[in-house]
């Protein structure tokens, strides 16, 4: 009878307890989130302060004319190529999917629909924030940057507010990539779950593009409306989403302390010490 070496295992189990090393040091991000529920909101915030960081850094380059204005000429001039009337005369209609009252018609349909349906309305009215709470910070960001608005393009629609950042594209991304996230929590299906994703960002870039057509805004108007928007929908999700992983721990600190009040009034001698300290 032939015996294995001495000090060696079979190569049978060798590869079993490879194969069984490989699946317990490859986790899913799914179940990272599951064991560290914070992870994901303060992932968003994170992307929250990126996304403000960069915005600025545009901003300042609108606000002192820097190196950016350039580019924003050359991508224009790019753009100008593709405007024949047919273009122009469909986003005309397409850019209306940026419009205040178009956008923020969707975000209360969306939250009502959502509202009756998870029998919750938590999240649901962060589609109404988000709308109206993007909607002011464009106004006041137009105000304060004060930039005019480029050379329409022949037969657009004419726009009479300044021009950075886009209200259009901010719109868009604060709404309709709110509108998704909060579909991920109600569909189930792989395929309904992409494209209801795919069909927001598609959405958002077109509006977006269809204000470069138009000519009515330069291509940093644009960047700067959808990192705003995201930014502003990514910090009301991750904030609400902390917020409820933090409910458990907020419900025991307050156990903890109606439970020590409660012993303290049973025991006077403690009382005492608490009040002689």
């Amino acid at each position: 009878m032939t015996m294995a070496p001495t000090g060696e295992s079979p190569r049978s189990g060798d590869g079993h307890d490879h194969e069984e090393r490989l699946t317990e040091s490859h986790a899913s991000w799914r179940d990272l989130a599951s064991w560290y529920p914070w992870f994901t909101p303060v992932l968003g915030l994170l992307l929250v302060v990126a996304g403000i960081n960069v915005f600025g850094e545009l901003a300042e380059q609108v606000y002192e004319h820097g190196a950016i204005l350039g580019l924003d000429r050359r991508l224009l001039e790019m753009v100008a190529e593709l405007r024949t009337p047919t273009v122009v005369a469909a986003f005309n209609v397409i850019t209306h999917l940026g419009e205040g009252v178009v956008v923020f018609s969707a975000a209360v349909i969306g939250a009502v629909w959502l509202g009756t349906t998870t029998r919750s309305w938590g999240r649901p009215m962060l589609l109404v924030l988000t709308s109206g709470g993007t909607a002011l910070t464009v106004f006041l960001l137009k105000l304060t940057i004060a930039r005019p608005r480029p050379v329409p393009a022949p037969n657009a629609l004419t726009e009479d507010s300044f021009a950075f950042p886009s209200g259009h594209s901010a719109h868009s991304a604060a709404v309709y990539l709110m509108l998704a996230i909060l579909l991920l929590g109600v569909l189930r299906g792989r395929w309904s779950r992409v494209g209801v994703v795919g069909l927001g960002v598609l959405l958002v870039l077109i509006t977006g593009f269809s204000r470069l057509v138009l000519g009515v805004h330069s291509p940093s108007d644009v960047v700067a409306g959808w990192i705003l928007g995201a930014t502003f929908t990514i910090g009301l999700v991750s904030v609400h989403t902390l917020s409820s992983r933090l409910a458990p721990l907020r419900s025991r600190l307050v156990e903890r302390a109606k439970r020590t009040d409660r012993e303290r009034e049973a025991d006077p001698r403690e009382e005492d010490r608490r009040h002689e300290t």
